[in-house]
């Protein structure tokens, strides 16, 4: 069957609605391609720096390594190939270089690990990547929709989400790449290279870039860039991070994340597990705050605004499941309730009932405390249809529904009349079994909730 595609220089105009248009024209843009080629006069290789780190920033979060950005420059310069993002868009389809390099990019383990799972939530670590702000519903409807119709690839989708930036996006995205730019060229001694590696490097580089806005100081920041590479050459403690995609009870009714997180922790000398360290998290402008290990129930305790927490495992380095829980004004009073709740990007994101099949999900848990579900547990049968009793009777859907749930659908809730979205995790205990968690949260509207809460179904 012929697959039906939307040339890209279409959804540049129709991101409109959804964040913009690049700044250059689009109809010179393909005839300067052609003549490029047909004169034979490639770019100096410095010229596709900014393209490449785009494409870095996109797919992977980060700035280009040294190495990394020599051999795009060269494979880029090898095929003749564009200076911008709009270019590739445009000519993604007819030019198999373009195709290979950036689906390249797009395939790599790296971009699979970081924006995999489901088409919405892959379209949301996009905006995070690139503007550092979540997806609005109607983006995550038209590019999710886009992808999962095969209209587009989930290159070509990135490709124009990056080369469309308006406004305030725009402007987060050129100070990411300035940013970017800054932190490759600084690592200009080998030492200085050969440095930025590792998981843990990586992570802590991702998190560092997350942080940059519109209004960042971006001369101070590249003060903030350097301070950062002599800490990974020199003698003192390594800050390692572990990130988190972090749930707010206020959020849309969408299953996906709304905003990024993370624990750091000095590691240089410190065994596992650490004692204390800084905590990055909420919606909005991040709360910045300090945690530290109780050496007897291993507990992490947490400064405010935290007022509880729980955990899961309790046993890991740092959990891979946490629940926090600040004071909220109510009607009724001021009130402890689960706010927020981080899962680890390490968890894989579950899109179809046979992810779930066979498993049993009993213990839930509401601000902070166990308990208080009217369902008792959730169970999925070898097929991937769930059960879920309660005390009105069993509640059942079959695996097609399961997975519609798994994907975004929204519930009504007939004994609140709110709504409720659903989202499972697949994740690693520190003793290499597999665990599953499902996400719950209940809003009183699909968008602009007042009133929300954040639940958890594990296994225990």
């Amino acid at each position: 069957m012929m697959k039906t595609w939307i040339p890209l220089a279409s959804l540049a105009l129709l991101l409109a609605a959804c964040g913009g248009s690049d700044t250059t024209s689009t109809a010179p843009q393909a005839k300067t391609m052609g003549l490029r080629a047909a004169q034979g006069a490639p770019h100096a290789l410095a010229d596709y720096t900014p393209v490449i780190q785009r494409l870095y920033l996109g797919f992977f979060g980060r700035p280009a390594d040294v190495d990394g950005l020599a051999f795009w420059q060269q494979q880029f310069s090898n095929a003749n190939l564009p200076l911008t993002t709009v270019e590739l868009s445009q000519n993604y389809i007819t030019n198999t270089a373009i195709r290979g390099i950036v689906d390249a990019f797009a395939n790599s383990q790296e971009s699979q690990d970081l924006i995999g799972g489901s088409n919405a939530a892959f379209v949301n670590a996009v905006y995070l990547n690139i503007f550092n702000r979540n997806a609005e519903a109607s983006g995550l409807d038209f590019w999710g929709g886009l992808i999962n119709s095969k209209a587009a690839t989930r290159a070509q989708v990135l490709l124009a989400i990056a080369g469309a930036a308006q406004g305030t996006d725009a402007a987060v995205a050129a100070n990411k790449l300035d940013a970017a730019t800054y932190f490759t060229a600084a690592l200009d001694q080998p030492q200085k290279a050969a440095a930025y590696s590792g998981a843990n490097v990586i992570l802590s580089v991702r998190a560092l870039m997350a942080v940059v806005g519109v209004d960042t100081d971006m001369t101070a920041f590249k003060r903030q860039i350097d301070d950062f590479i002599v800490s990974l050459t020199g003698s003192s403690q390594q800050e390692s991070i572990k990130r988190y995609a972090g749930y707010y009870y206020l959020q849309d009714m969408v299953n996906t994340p709304a905003y990024s997180a993370y624990y750091s922790y000095a590691s240089g000398g410190v065994a596992p597990p650490a004692t204390s360290g800084k905590l990055i998290y909420g919606m909005g402008v991040p709360k910045v705050g300090s945690w530290s290990r109780d050496l007897t129930t291993r507990a992490i305790v947490y400064t405010a605004p935290v007022v509880a927490s729980v955990g899961l495992p309790a046993a890991a380095l740092l959990p891979e499941v946490t629940m926090l829980c600040t004071s909220v004004a109510t009607p009724n009073g001021a009130t402890s309730k689960s706010t927020d709740l981080l899962v680890a990007i390490s968890a894989v994101q579950l899109t179809d009932a046979t992810q779930l099949a066979g498993q049993t999900l009993s213990v839930y848990r509401e601000n902070c405390a166990t308990g208080g579900s009217n369902i008792n547990s959730f169970s999925f049968d070898a097929n991937g249809n769930g059960s879920f009793p309660s005390g009105a009777g069993l509640l059942s859907f079959n695996a097609a529904a399961v997975t519609s749930i798994l994907n975004g659908q929204q519930l009504p809730d007939l004994s609140t009349g709110k709504w409720l979205t659903f989202t499972a995790y697949r994740y690693t205990r520190p003793d290499s079994s597999t665990g599953y968690l499902v996400v719950q949260h209940m809003g009183n509207s699909k968008t602009g909730v007042t009133d929300g809460v954040l639940a958890t179904w594990t296994q225990e």
